[in-house]
């Protein structure tokens, strides 16, 4: 390149400001196209086709513009034309073209030479000798040089009549056709998958294989003289081409008569050899590297709804989503799921896939939220709802999978604005990221199941308690009806009636119970009744349901057990218990002539004393009226104050106190909570022992766990002890920093020394915090437990059968709570469906991991699965306060004011907030039915009693027969186990082996047994 600098060019001007670098490295980008700007603009450019940098600038912008695809597409229709004036012309009976044909091919040739005049030659820039060369130049030579200039020299415009050796170049004009349309399919990329797009190439390649093989077929079958153009015989073009694909179908007879068409036809078969083979073996290649799931969409439809589900999936957890949204309870009718998963279907995935029950209601696409193209596959634009669900990949951080679901729910928010979002989060911390933008479903995976894992502590079966109130019933059996069958139902109802049924009927029965939320009836009917009344109402006269929350202003503040602080104005909205919807509508239903229980208008004429509320522990004389003797009741300190106060209150007269009291000292780092052994301080209560294994679980948001267990309202602290290998950072032990006696041991969980010094055999509880890492295959998802099922097994051995129901455990898939379980069976405790001990047998592994919670490591509420959260996500979209509800249940309890104001709550400072308790039945109710207990708190104390916690009973080697736990001292009972009733029966027997779970604001404790 030469450049002549002007009378005003500065010499510094022609230098570049800063070094290019070598073209070569990005591409075929000309060298002048990174030459400087200001070079090119004050030079001229010595090319006879002229400005080089012009050249390139005209040709990108036909090859990446809207004007070239127009130019290529119209290129494509002449050069079907031009091959159509060519058939057209071999049907001609004379020897004479027809005007309108010839005018017809000197415009196609005319545009066929400006064409590769034009975009061929001048635009080639320095390729124009590689171009000139090149196959399609001379394939667009041969088929204009017979129009452009020859056809004015010659007789007739044509080269066709006579035998001349000149109609051979006529059949090259499919050959344009097919550089012409393989110029237009090239563009097609972005409305075409890659194998489509080759596929279409592939059968135009063949297409024009066969149409010139049918061209030359037919010349050279009219070339020997017996025929000739006024007399084709049977060698028109139709069927020159049907022989032609004759010959690529099979080559038995081939289709010719004389030797220059024997000759061809032998070319041809060659050429099919070649080529066919090969280009359906590139497709078949590139089909298997493209899943047909990359390519499956959905059309939605206005007679139906969808929703979508994305984020960190596995096939257990899809299995789940399906069987979950699908269920019978929700009566979701009409409703399509859409799976959007990065990664292809598992083999059992597929198979489920082909049900005809989810082949019709299912969609699986494989792609990304993130992806606009794949989110319009889903048509998340015009989903009902969309799912996030997020689990770690290895063993990453719980920050690094919170960070992906974040990305989602931005994506989410961008291409669906209308649709509710529903999305999971590892860490608390994240979740009011998501609420700022505007999403208010978001769980908190860590937050949700280490505070349950905390309740069970103190209330035992609490997580199974409240998994039986927000999940649907999903238990199959050989009939694959469920346990919300009507007809199961009834032959359970029938079962207990008759005294015949196991703890397996009971268990079930009350697992299918769910939370309704309707209206309370109108004013003419409740109007000035207080809450407790309200509630015995309805459990008596609405077929035994159970009223235990009402919503308390404009935006329905989830309110528990507000008791008599609470008076009824009507059509409130309430929270109930119940079996069915019919039942829980038939408060809304209720008669204004219904009258109280009789236990209430016993209570009005005796007057009783309360069994609880007994300020100064004295009777008050009228207690021997009643008909069943009265409890004085002990008052007790619970712990009002913060746990910053530096000095608990002064007892008042005449309550207990703890003789050694957690010290409220808290420590600054780490390292001034480390103890050697629990005996150096002493204990006076039992410790909580918590085992972690990995330095992740402190990541995880502990202060969940342990929050449960410094509430306010507990009678005593007992000492929490973590067993770690490895301290937590300091920013990490900020968050829980401030609870009182927290302690560390250092030491291996798998050693026996460690155990003994972080005092697990007289632990009150042992929490094993999950170490489970996300898999992504169905064998390996079952291992991912393997390390929390060995020290739970390590653990139970070193303390013994009878202790192993101290032990509590988080677990990653739902299916690990049978291995659980199996650690349990030794003690007899749990009898099977059938009476025997055996461990339960299933037909398949998807009832192995549907039915975890037939087991008794779940019914007892020793483990919990952090994937049972979505089914609480799940129904959440069915139900959107059920979160507020399970909210209330963990959360109250230890809520102060400071902290209900940081959550929203504006309900009432005079409102009782109750929160759920596990106590012991008074001795003067054993033998009593479930009824009048339920009418007897809630009439003396506002306690209301939602279920029994059905204690195995009490066994003692040197004790020929069980005893009821109420018979055995409070210091020698064993640690509660047993399973969930919840709303149990009317007629129910309460025993002395059931714990009663009563929502109340305080926590009850019985006095001790007055003599009438």
């Amino acid at each position: 390149m030469l450049v002549i600098p002007t009378s005003d060019t500065h010499p510094m001007e022609l230098q570049p400001l800063q070094r290019h670098p070598d073209a070569s490295r990005y591409g075929s980008v000309p060298e002048c196209v990174v030459s400087s700007a200001k070079t090119a603009s004050n030079g001229s450019q010595l090319n006879i086709f002229g400005n080089a940098r012009d050249i390139e600038r005209i040709s990108r912008h036909l090859d990446n513009g809207n004007l070239g695809a127009a130019i290529d597409s119209f290129m494509a229709f002449v050069s079907v034309v031009f091959a159509g004036t060519y058939v057209a012309n071999t049907y001609i009976p004379y020897n004479d073209m027809p005007h309108s044909i010839w005018v017809v091919e000197v415009i196609c040739a005319t545009l066929f030479t400006l064409d590769f005049a034009y975009r061929g030659v001048y635009l080639s820039a320095s390729r124009r000798k590689e171009f000139l060369f090149s196959m399609p130049a001379l394939v667009s030579l041969m088929v204009i040089l017979p129009v452009l200039p020859a056809s004015f020299f010659i007789r007739y415009h044509t080269f066709w009549y006579g035998e001349s050796w000149w109609r051979f170049v006529y059949p090259v004009r499919f050959a344009m056709c097919y550089l012409t349309g393989k110029a237009v399919l090239s563009r097609c990329h972005a409305y075409l998958n890659p194998v489509r797009q080759f596929a279409f190439l592939c059968y135009l390649q063949i297409t024009c294989i066969l149409l010139g093989a049918a061209g030359i077929i037919q010349i050279a079958e009219t070339m020997d003289g017996t025929l000739s153009v006024k007399n084709l015989g049977e060698w028109t073009f139709f069927n020159s081409f049907f022989n032609s694909v004759m010959t690529f179908v099979t080559i038995d007879k081939p289709p010719s008569e004389n030797n220059l068409s024997k000759m061809f036809v032998g070319v041809l078969v060659c050429i099919f050899i070649l080529v066919i083979p090969y280009q359906i073996s590139n497709v078949m290649d590139l089909s298997n590297s493209v899943s047909a799931y990359e390519e499956a969409s959905y059309k939605p439809s206005s007679k139906s709804h969808h929703v979508v589900l994305c984020g960190d999936l596995t096939a257990s957890r899809i299995s789940h989503f399906f069987h979950e949204i699908f269920h019978n309870d929700h009566d979701f009718v009409g409703v399509h799921v859409i799976v959007l998963s990065e990664d292809p279907p598992a083999t059992s995935l597929k198979a489920l896939l082909l049900d005809p029950f989810f082949a019709k209601r299912v969609w699986f696409i494989q792609g990304s939220l993130l992806d606009i193209d794949d989110a319009k596959r889903a048509a998340c634009d015009s989903a009902d709802a969309i799912f996030i669900l997020t689990n770690r990949k290895g063993d990453e951080e719980f920050s690094v999978s919170d960070h992906r679901t974040l990305m989602r729910v931005l994506a989410a928010k961008r291409q669906a604005p209308k649709a509710r979002i529903f999305a999971q989060l590892h860490r608390s911390i994240h979740c009011q990221l998501v609420r700022d933008m505007g999403v208010q479903n978001v769980l908190c995976l860590s937050e949700v199941a280490l505070s349950l894992l905390g309740q069970n502590c103190i209330c035992p079966g609490f997580s199974t308690f409240m998994y039986s109130l927000t999940s649907t019933s999903s238990f199959d059996d050989d009939n694959d009806e469920g346990l919300g069958s009507d007809a199961k139902r009834s032959n359970r109802t029938q079962a207990i009636d008759n005294g015949e049924g196991s703890w397996v009927d009971r268990y079930l029965l009350g697992a299918s119970h769910e939370v309704y939320v309707v209206e309370l009836p109108p004013a003419s009917v409740i109007a000035g009744k207080t809450f407790s009344e309200l509630a015995s109402l309805a459990y008596s006269h609405c077929h035994g349901i159970i009223v235990f929350a009402v919503g308390d202003g404009p935006r329905g503040k989830v309110i528990l057990n507000p008791g008599d602080t609470y008076t009824c104005v009507g059509g409130e909205t309430a929270y109930v218990i119940a079996q069915t919807q019919a039942d829980a509508s038939a408060l809304t239903e209720m008669s204004p002539n219904v009258s109280m229980p009789l236990a209430w208008r016993e209570m009005q004429v005796s007057s009783p004393s309360s069994l609880v509320r007994s300020e100064t522990g004295s009777s008050d004389g009228r207690g021997a009226e009643a008909s069943l003797k009265r409890h004085q009741a002990r008052f007790v300190h619970w712990q009002f104050g913060d746990y910053e106060t530096p000095e608990p209150e002064k007892e008042s007269e005449g309550e207990e106190v703890d003789e050694k009291a957690p010290n409220k000292k808290t420590s600054k780092t780490a390292e001034d909570a480390v103890i050697h052994d629990v005996d150096e301080l002493g204990f006076g209560v039992a410790p909580i022992v918590i085992c972690v294994t990995t330095e992740t679980a402190f990541s995880n948001d502990l202060e969940h766990l342990i929050g449960p267990l410094r509430t306010r309202s507990l009678k005593q602290y007992h000492p929490i002890v973590i067993l770690t290998a490895k301290l937590p950072d300091d920013d990490i032990y900020d968050g829980f920093s401030h609870f009182p006696g927290v302690y560390f041991v250092i030491g291996d969980p798998y050693r026996h020394k460690s155990l003994n010094r972080a005092g697990i055999s007289d632990a009150h509880r042992v929490i094993i915090l999950g170490t489970s890492t996300s898999a992504s295959d169905n064998d390996s998802e079952l291992l991912q437990d393997a390390e929390s099922i060995a020290l739970h097994k390590f653990i139970t051995s070193f303390i013994g059968t009878r202790k192993a129901p101290r032990v509590i455990m988080e677990v990653g898939s739902r299916a690990s709570v049978h291995f659980v379980a199996q650690n349990l069976l030794a003690n007899g405790w749990f009898s099977g469906p059938d009476g025997g001990n055996e461990l339960t047998m299933f037909s398949s592994s998807e009832t192995f991991s549907r039915n975890f919670f037939l087991s008794p490591a779940f019914t007892s509420g020793l483990t919990y699965s952090t994937s049972l959260c979505d089914s609480l996500l799940i129904n959440q979209f069915f139900n959107g306060r059920i979160k507020n509800i399970l909210g209330e249940f963990m959360f109250t309890s230890r809520a102060s004011d400071a902290w209900a104001h940081l959550r929203g709550d504006k309900s009432k400072p005079e409102l009782h907030r109750s929160s759920l308790f596990a106590v012991e039945v008074p001795l003067d109710f054993v033998g009593r039915s479930f009824e009048y207990v339920f009418h007897y708190l809630l009439s003396s104390d506002d306690i209301l009693v939602i279920g029994l916690y059905r204690c195995h009973p009490y066994m003692n080697s040197m004790d020929e027969e069980p005893k009821p736990r109420i018979e055995v001292p409070e210091k020698e009972r064993s640690v509660p186990f047993g399973y969930v009733y919840v709303n149990p029966q009317p007629f129910e027997v309460v025993t002395g082996d059931d714990l009663l779970y009563v929502l109340s604001d305080k926590q009850p404790c019985w006095a001790e047994t007055q003599t009438a």
